[in-house]
């Protein structure tokens, strides 16, 4: 389930308080505090055994000062908890800005904005195939200026990521929302360039993906259900191969009762491409799961997901044409299940 979207269209959904960082610092002038989630997945794909891993557990420290009247300084630093790997302590986010009636703004390692807008997706595991963004950003960048304005019934967001002298991707977004009772609607898109792009192990590549995403969601009672479709190019720089992406996705999510949820998508992806050797793949994806929240720290959730299909993309085929199957599904049903616990 991703970061702002539920918070921001179906607030009432799982009330059942506020999770309360650990407060480490606290004057007239601010505050600092210590937070951070821990999980545990239980996964099962296809042809594999149950692996049991941390998930994406992480913890960090957050602090918000008063600069002068009606302005704020804030700031936070974030790692990533690995139970197993190379690492047990990795940096996920690192960030400070400035905020005041002028909206908010932010500069350092952190989420893209299309990521923290996200669309119709309420999964845990298995959804998000139809979200075509992150597809070489992977969602976050180390050298982001970012904006933010929110007021009752309208907010921008848009960033610029820097590259740094072609260290770092080049990337630029903008996207918008409103709500009419009921309603909420937002759209927007995107650029983002890399530079020697790492394909394979021998292949370096310079990639541009260009996307735009529009997304409409309707809460009615205890049910929220959403629709988005998001169009993406994924081009080669220095050839004439592309890959022509058309993505939709159909989500809802509903309250059982106070503390308990189900959720259900269906995403389907359409890729076609110029240039190159292998001319299509198209994608289906499907998911349904229940989630219990005990309280405001703790809670399990569990999901089935069903997927068939080819995911096309760039790969190193010894020529320059470079496409190929990066991901085939033949019909795949998935089983997760996964708890979390906050601080």
């Amino acid at each position: 389930m991703k970061k702002t979207l539920l918070a921001v269209v179906i607030p009432s959904l799982f009330a059942v308080g506020a999770v309360s960082a650990a407060e480490i610092y606290k004057s007239d002038e601010g505050s600092a505090e210590f937070y951070g989630q821990l999980r545990t997945e239980l996964k099962k794909n296809p042809g594999k055994e149950f692996t049991l891993g941390a998930g994406s557990s992480r913890t960090g420290v957050k602090a918000e000062y008063q600069l002068v009247e009606g302005i704020k300084v804030f700031g936070k630093v974030e790692f990533g908890l690995q139970g197993t790997g190379d690492y047990v302590m990795k940096n996920r986010l690192h960030y400070a800005g400035v905020s005041g009636d002028f909206g908010k703004v932010t500069v350092g390692r952190q989420w893209i904005v299309s990521d923290d807008t996200w669309g119709a997706d309420y999964s845990y595991f298995f959804g998000g195939t139809g979200m075509r963004h992150a597809t070489l950003s992977g969602a976050r960048h180390d050298s982001l200026i970012k904006y933010n304005y929110d007021s009752d019934d309208f907010w921008f967001a848009a960033n610029v990521g820097l590259d740094q002298n072609d260290t770092h991707q080049q990337l630029a977004e903008a996207y918008a929302g409103t709500s009419v009772g009921d309603l909420s609607l937002h759209f927007g898109g995107g650029t983002n360039t890399s530079k020697q792009h790492k394909v394979d192990d021998s292949l370096k590549a310079d990639l541009k993906n260009t996307f735009f995403e529009g997304t409409a969601e309707y809460t009615l009672g205890d049910g929220t259900v959403g629709f988005t479709y998001y169009n993406a190019q994924l081009e080669a720089l220095e050839s004439s191969a592309k890959i022509k992406e058309n993505a939709f996705s159909l989500a809802g999510t509903y309250s059982l009762t106070d503390k308990m949820s189900v959720h259900s998508g269906v995403e389907y992806v359409e890729q076609k491409a110029e240039g190159l050797e292998a001319d299509k793949g198209n994608g289906k994806n499907a998911y349904l799961g229940v989630v219990h929240k005990f309280n405001s720290w703790a809670r399990i959730y569990a999901e089935v997901g069903y997927a068939k299909g080819t995911t096309t993309g760039f790969t190193n085929k010894g020529g320059d044409t470079f496409v190929g199957a990066t991901d085939v599904k033949d019909g795949e049903s998935r089983f997760a299940v996964g708890a979390r616990v906050y601080w």
